[in-house]
């Protein structure tokens, strides 16, 4: 744990970082992130840039924190199985039934700025912990109190940390045990194609370089490539439509020389943003991405009982506010995946962005 309060310390210092500059202003834009889910995070994921960010001068300091509670088990009948005394499955069966069962903190740092006329670059970082789930007795006991879907949960000993993605393409994805792991490191580039009064036009680019552990969520070991187009739209004087498009093609597929055959994954956002008088906005938004995997164990879900694990495309909802003061702005949203149950279980994110001359 004494390792867990050290990057709890780090990423409060980190978040603070970009608070100490000098005065410009920031861009606008939808919520920013990174989809973390154990299979989506292997890959690159389009975060949400601005459809302005092109145009921003000088040099941008990002610090992100996120809190992600994961659970997803592969499908059994309980009626099979051996279970203790308060109904849980043995330690050995849980492992040997988990696709997913964590608690992370994740640490993300990054600099930007401008390379020749609207076209900004920049490089990210991050580091991943992976621990027992501290949260689990609350998650669970919420979602039992309010007759919530616990996706099995309730069979599974508490606070273990497992990760064993089974699929059918060749891609390893495991983690046994905490632990602390670095990414990828991501270079990308926003360059601005039309910006008016009311509307901006953008194409972005971006190479994940194998930087992050091979075989685990941090990492797949290869250069992933993407690009995406970037609208947005005023609607009045309170409203701004976001709405980005995009495709990540694995790095697998290109220089892994068959050893696996991830599938190239579609990324949608659509945000819409309301921003009342003051420096505060509000978000409601949503992604859309396909899976890169697919899977011959079926899936869990009382809705989709068609679908094998990992198939479904991630469809998250995201609900969050920003605050927007001269160079800086600070960024706090929660991130949940209701209906395919493809995207994090609860994800909550806090960032600070500062502009330096």
């Amino acid at each position: 744990m004494s390792r867990l309060k050290l990057l709890l310390f780090s990423g409060v210092l980190l978040i603070c970082f970009p608070l100490f500059s000098t005065d410009q202003e920031v861009s606008s834009g939808p919520l920013k992130g990174k989809l973390l889910d154990a299979v989506h995070q292997t890959y690159y994921c389009f975060p949400g840039f601005s459809a302005r960010e092109g145009d921003l001068e000088g040099l941008v300091v990002e610090s992100r924190m996120y809190y992600i509670n994961e659970f997803r088990g592969y499908i059994f009948d309980p009626d099979y199985e051996s279970l203790d005394k308060d109904g849980r499955l043995s330690a050995c069966r849980a492992r040997e039934l988990t696709a997913m069962d964590y608690e992370s903190l994740v640490l993300e740092a990054g600099l930007s700025g401008q390379l020749g006329d609207h076209h900004r670059v920049g490089i990210n970082f991050r580091i991943y912990s992976y621990f027992g789930g501290i949260f689990d007795p609350f998650i669970e006991g919420f979602h039992s109190f309010f007759q919530l879907p616990n996706a099995s949960r309730e069979y599974f000993p508490q606070g273990e940390t497992t990760i064993s993605v089974q699929n059918s393409n060749g891609v390893l994805i495991e983690q046994q045990g905490p632990g602390i792991l670095f990414g990828d490191t991501e270079v990308y580039g926003v360059r601005s194609l039309y910006s008016g009064g009311d509307s901006a036009l953008a194409l972005a680019w971006a190479l994940e370089l194998p930087t992050g552990s091979k075989g685990t969520p941090a990492g797949n070991g290869y250069l992933d490539s993407g690009v995406q187009i970037l609208w947005e739209k005023s609607l009045g004087d309170s409203f701004v439509l976001h709405l980005q498009q995009g495709i990540v093609v694995p790095g697998e597929l290109i220089f892994s020389a068959g050893k696996a055959d991830p599938y190239p994954i579609s990324q949608s956002l659509a945000a819409l943003e309301w921003r009342p008088e003051g420096a505060w906005s509000y978000f409601l938004q949503t992604r859309i991405n396909t899976s890169p995997l697919r899977s011959d164990a079926e899936l869990n879900h009382s809705l989709f009982t068609w679908a094998d694990q990992f198939e479904l495309p991630v469809t998250s909802l995201l609900f969050g506010t920003r605050y927007t003061e001269g160079p800086w702005e600070l960024q706090i949203y929660a991130e949940e995946d209701a209906l395919t149950h493809e995207g994090p279980d609860i994800l909550i994110s806090v960032s600070a962005v500062r502009k330096i001359r």
